[in-house]
């Protein structure tokens, strides 16, 4: 049986999670929710506050499973699993502090969830009038807009139309390849939110990010003085916080079994700062791209869909954290490449 559709809806605290899934219950009344509500207490709150339907709605409580990923979440998604011919489509709404990563961590790394869900998204909540600040002091909301593909920005009446439009270029640069959509009262862009799956725009180019006034220093911000090899590198700071993105291109064919090797080295012994890394692989062993994503400590390296015939075949890799090295990134990289000679064939 085909696998079951997974969404895990993330968001800063007070974002309005709960109000938009209520809203994507209401909208999408041709899908089936199953439901996972995970609150912190022991009393459950929000699971109240949801739209009560002909949907399964589970109460994770008294634990994060960002944190604790413990016999409770496989319990019940074992149990969902047995009433699949109920439901369609399960969405997963994450406490307001949760490292979405770490919940994606099961649908990613592990075969026997992997076979009956398919993680097909991670939307990010996220409110318009406090962001700034909690970009600033709290490094949840971070890792919550740098996991996500869809980024909803939530109530956008509690500030200037020229902020939010200020607003929408950080969220670009922190993630720049999520796709980032405004709510109104009337609409929650839940159609376009729902219609996306993972790394969808890493298959175009990213066009360079236009900021506003200044809030972001955008471009080559690589001060070390190594050459860099990449066909393509940039080094984006965030003026007002630490965070970085770092984005690589490469046109030479991926050894995917090197590629593996340092990786799960790095991220065992120096990924401490790092936030999130995913790209797209171009390995002349596979006729498919490859979707290369870090969850925690973790990786996770799949197929992808197949690479066109007069597709232009490239590696991008994009990396967001803190105290980032540009240099030492790209030669990590670059240690995995084949010898041009070996696939110019392709």
């Amino acid at each position: 049986m085909k696998a079951k559709e997974v969404t895990i809806l993330t968001g800063f605290l007070g974002a309005g999670k709960t109000t938009v899934l209520n809203a994507v219950i209401s909208k999408m009344k041709d899908t089936r929710f199953a439901i996972i509500e995970n609150e912190i207490g022991s009393e459950s709150i929000d699971a109240g506050l949801i739209i009560k339907g002909d949907d399964d709605i589970v109460e994770l409580n008294n634990g994060c499973i960002c944190c604790s990923l413990n016999d409770d979440l496989f319990e019940i998604l074992n149990n969902l699993w047995d009433k699949k011919d109920s439901w369609d489509h399960l969405i997963i709404e994450a406490t307001g502090i949760a490292d979405p990563a770490n919940i994606a961590h099961p649908f990613l790394t592990m075969d026997q969830v992997k076979r009956g869900y398919d993680l097909k998204r991670v939307i990010c909540i996220v409110d318009a009038e406090l962001i700034e600040d909690q970009l600033k002091e709290r490094p949840e909301a971070i890792q919550q807009i740098a996991f996500s593909d869809s980024i909803l920005l939530n109530k956008i009446e509690k500030v200037s139309e020229g902020y939010v439009k200020e607003l929408q270029a950080v969220l670009k640069t922190i993630n720049p390849f999520a796709e980032i959509l405004v709510a109104t009262k009337e609409d929650f862009q839940i159609r376009k939110m729902f219609s996306r799956e993972r790394f969808a725009n890493f298959y175009s180019n990213p066009k360079p990010v236009v900021t506003p006034k200044g809030i972001f220093s955008l471009g080559n911000g690589n001060t070390e003085k190594q050459p860099l090899m990449a066909a393509s590198a940039s080094h984006n700071r965030h003026e007002h916080s630490d965070i970085e993105t770092i984005l690589l291109k490469y046109k030479e064919s991926l050894n995917i079994e090197e590629l593996e090797h340092r990786m799960m080295v790095f991220l065992i012994l120096q990924s401490a700062n790092v936030y999130r890394i995913k790209g797209i692989i171009y390995s002349h062993v596979f006729q498919s791209r490859l979707v290369l994503q870090t969850v925690g400590k973790s990786l996770s390296i799949t197929l992808g869909e197949n690479w066109l015939p007069d597709e232009i075949k490239e590696t991008k890799i994009v990396v967001i954290g803190k105290d980032l090295k540009l240099y030492g990134f790209d030669k990590m990289f670059r240690t995995c490449l084949y010898p041009e000679s070996e696939h110019q064939a392709d």
